[in-house]
């Protein structure tokens, strides 16, 4: 009997920790961590996924990845289920091809963040989930496991999504700056673009930077004519600050939202080549190789691939062209923010003392601000991201109808 009772312990020794910690062989995030995965087929996609297991955002990495999952519902999925999403939409857009191409040109490249036990079982689901849809769809690929990002990466990329301090940033451990890259994506899911979701964080930063100062003035003006200098001062340096965070704002709409501007241009071009090069790369890949339509089918393709090399260069050229001119503004606005805390250093002790005592109401406004930017961002911009996202799905559609056109 007692070597009955203990063999049934030493079983439970070996199954417990399959319930406790991977529910049978699932293991489970680490509670109050988001875990990062990105999928990079040329469209690069980018998901966060919380201690549940779901995922709270679909970012696209670049223009191809805004295309790919402009219009469909990834937030709530597993991350399985979000990568059979995308990996199935790149083999009905011609990301991925099947025929006579090596998997080389069919790699699709993951990483995961973390060195978890669930990060080390997500990477192998997902890694199978791929290779399951490979299969499905006859299409000859490989998976690589690329490294996830280094502390240094996730800083610069959440010091582009918060507005949190360089300080404040360089204390954070990397799970912590996974939630600000999460909470940043979250707040930004509508905006399906770089240069949308740039312009969105921009503007956030100035608008509460802005806030901070003008609160400052009022509290200045309030304490009476024996402040009246420094309050002219202070009011007239707050007036150009608002004049050079209104010109970048209306330049940044111009040169890179606008679909007057030519980069919108350039980019409606960049698109057009991308598929006419998927269209023949789809349709070179079914032909017999070495006859003679595929040698006139490969020379097309060559030609089509110079085609879209143009006109990624000219897109990036107007890039460079917009990133100088912003960079004259960005200096003037520097220069300004740098008066301002020169002029807030030399105020007098008892503005200074004041300016403690409504710390609290001031920190309150800014709440208040942050809170309601989104909102007053969205509603300016409406139309703006409508026509993103009716863009990005109709290129969507025509990559699939040139695709099927192509193989049949």
């Amino acid at each position: 009997m007692k070597r009955k009772i203990i063999a049934f312990m030493l079983i439970l020794t070996l199954i417990l920790p399959c319930f406790t910690m991977f529910g049978c062989g699932e293991a489970t995030p680490p509670e109050g961590t988001f875990t990062r995965l990105t999928v990079d087929v040329n469209p690069s996609i980018e998901f966060m996924i919380d201690d549940s297991g779901k995922v709270v955002s679909a970012t696209a990495l670049n223009d191809d990845g805004s295309i790919l999952i402009a219009g469909e519902v990834l937030v709530g999925k597993t991350p399985e289920e979000a990568v059979k999403v995308v990996v199935s939409l790149a083999t009905e857009t011609g990301y991925l091809v099947k025929g006579n191409v090596t998997a080389d040109e069919n790699t699709v490249t993951i990483s995961v963040s973390g060195d978890t036990t669930y990060a080390k079982k997500l990477a192998e689901k997902v890694e199978n989930k791929i290779s399951d849809v490979l299969k499905q769809a006859d299409i000859e690929g490989k998976i690589e496991k690329a490294e996830a990002l280094k502390t240094e990466a996730l800083r610069e990329m959440a010091a582009g999504t918060t507005l949190y301090s360089e300080e404040e940033l360089n204390a954070m451990s990397d799970d912590q700056l996974y939630k600000v890259i999460a909470a940043g994506r979250i707040e930004t899911a509508l905006l399906l673009t770089d240069s949308l979701r740039e312009i969105y964080f921009d503007a956030k930063n100035s608008k509460i930077s802005f806030a901070k100062s003008e609160e400052t003035a009022k509290i200045i003006n309030a304490m009476g004519d024996g402040y009246a200098l420094a309050y002219s001062a202070y009011k007239a340096t707050l007036d150009s600050y608002h004049e050079v965070i209104v010109a970048l704002d209306q330049l940044r709409y111009d040169m890179l939202v606008s679909p007057d501007s030519a980069y919108q241009k350039s980019l409606t071009e960049l698109r057009n080549a991308k598929k006419e090069l998927l269209r023949q790369k789809t349709f070179t890949a079914s032909l017999e190789i070495n006859g003679d339509e595929y040698l006139a089918a490969t020379a097309t393709l060559r030609l089509r691939e110079e085609t879209y090399e143009k006109a990624l260069m000219a897109y990036e050229n107007l890039g460079q062209v917009a990133d100088a001119a912003f960079q004259v503004l960005i200096d003037r606005m520097s220069s300004v923010e740098q008066t301002l805390r020169s002029l807030e250093e030399k105020f007098p002790e008892e503005i200074k003392t004041q300016l403690t005592a409504k710390a609290e109401e001031v920190e309150n406004t800014l709440n208040a601000t942050k809170d309601a930017f989104f909102e007053e961002f969205e509603e300016a911009h409406a139309t703006d991201i409508e026509t993103v996202k009716n863009t990005l799905i109709a290129q969507k559609n025509a990559l699939i109808e040139a695709v099927d056109s192509s193989s049949k």
